[in-house]
């Protein structure tokens, strides 16, 4: 426990070592040794405070509370356990040397912008230097390098969002631990994120789609199901054929996004297609690698499909919203396309019925000037209707003066 003057400032600077952690601090408003010590030991008092709290209990260092506390409450109560692994990484990575009561809001958000401005890095190269490999080999590495030497990609706000979501529950847990008296992230405001797209699959796109997928019926039968659907991913990869009625032409859907179970019906395709499919799994879209388990992810069939049938900017939950679009297209309201796509929120809705606005595109048609020629062809029917209509007018007319008589003598005679 010490205190210096600086050779350079001429400050007085307090600095120790408590717990395992060295504490530097500039005194800026000392003047003299005497000053300096008596700082010193407000500090003391302060850094005693968040290690044992005002009530006596101890502190924790961050890293062992998310692996002691945290990742068991996730993985028994949460079903994105195995992405709060991933997250958790990150949160120890850069709290790695904290105490849970020395985080504050500041140091939130300086993780919170720090972790923004760090781009997503590529997978790096994964071949052995002590092994000498073929030439076809060669050339593989050599093309994993010119990839890894394309720029980083920047990260997604929505990524941080998710990343500030986990620290946020861990810093709840601390507080209903009675660790912590307040969470500190709820003084971070998130960032702002404009990810909803609006990118559908049209009719030629499809063919061309399906084209490129000669030769792999079984990735070809889960595009189908999911553009007749409009079901997940894991909600395809998960339907068991215990969960068809082909008789009711419906699907339940057990395990949602959501947490709630739903009822999707079936339409002629998709009755045709699973009414065509061999029972030779439990699983609807078996793996086909090991039959008895259902299909892990088709991302890569997926998207050397779509990069041969030149789509642009195209991914495989861009399905999905395929398939709300064209249900949209053909006059489904919007709670219809809530309980079929499994939304909670109507406003989730809303996202996918952008292109069937009718009162926006009505809107849009009355700015549309009539072309020149317009006002000449209309002159001759308008005069038309008015000779037409002028005996109509001269009958009205004679009307209201006779009207106009009646009242006014009415008028005289009355008491």
């Amino acid at each position: 426990m010490a205190v210096w003057k600086r050779r350079d400032t001429g400050k007085w600077v307090c600095d120790f070592r408590y717990n395992g952690r060295r504490h530097v601090q500039t005194l800026t408003l000392a003047c003299t040794k005497k000053d300096a010590k008596e700082a010193e030991a407000v500090i003391m008092a302060d850094v005693f405070r968040q290690v044992y709290g005002l009530n006596g209990k101890e502190d924790c260092p961050f890293d062992r509370f998310v692996l002691d506390k945290f990742l068991p409450y996730s993985e028994a109560n949460k079903r994105t356990f195995y992405d709060d692994v991933l997250v958790c990484k990150v949160l120890i990575g850069y709290f790695k040397d904290k105490m849970m009561r020395s985080i504050t809001s500041a140091l939130v958000e300086e993780f919170k912008q720090k972790r923004l401005a760090t781009p997503v890095s590529r997978q790096k190269d994964r071949v052995a230097k002590n092994w000498t490999p073929s030439t076809r080999l060669k050339k593989a590495r050599q093309k994993r390098l010119d990839v890894s030497d394309e720029p980083p990609r920047p990260r997604k706000p929505a990524t941080v969002n998710r990343e500030m979501c986990v620290l946020s529950k861990i810093f709840s847990l601390a507080v209903d631990a009675e660790l912590l008296d307040d969470n500190q992230c709820r003084r971070v405001k998130k960032l702002r994120t404009a990810n909803q797209r609006v990118r559908y699959l049209t009719d030629a796109e499809e063919r061309e789609l399906f084209k490129a997928l000669k030769g792999q019926d079984w990735v070809k039968d889960i595009i189908v199901m999911a553009i007749n659907t409009g079901m997940r991913r894991g909600e395809l990869f998960d339907l068991k054929w215990f969960d068809v009625d082909l008789n009711r032409r419906i699907v339940h859907v057990r395990q949602s996004k959501s947490g709630r179970p739903r009822t999707i019906p079936l339409n002629a395709t998709a009755q045709t297609l699973l009414a065509g499919s061999p029972k030779t799994s439990e699983y609807v879209f078996p793996s086909p690698k090991k039959n008895e388990r259902r299909v892990n992810d088709v991302g890569r069939q997926f998207e050397r499909a779509v990069k041969k049938a030149k789509i642009v900017d195209f991914h495989f939950h861009d399905l999905r919203h395929t398939a709300a679009t064209r249900m949209a297209d053909a006059g489904a309201d919007p709670f219809t396309l809530a309980a079929i796509l499994g939304h909670s929120d109507i406003r989730m809705t809303a996202r996918y019925t952008h292109a069937t606005d009718e009162a926006k595109r009505r809107a849009v048609d009355r700015l549309v000037k009539p072309a020149p020629n317009s006002d000449a062809s209309e002159q001759p029917k308008t005069q038309l209707r008015a000779v037409e209509n002028s005996g109509v007018a001269s009958d009205f007319q004679t009307f209201g003066n006779v009207l106009a008589t009646e009242t006014k003598t009415a008028r005289s005679t009355s008491p």
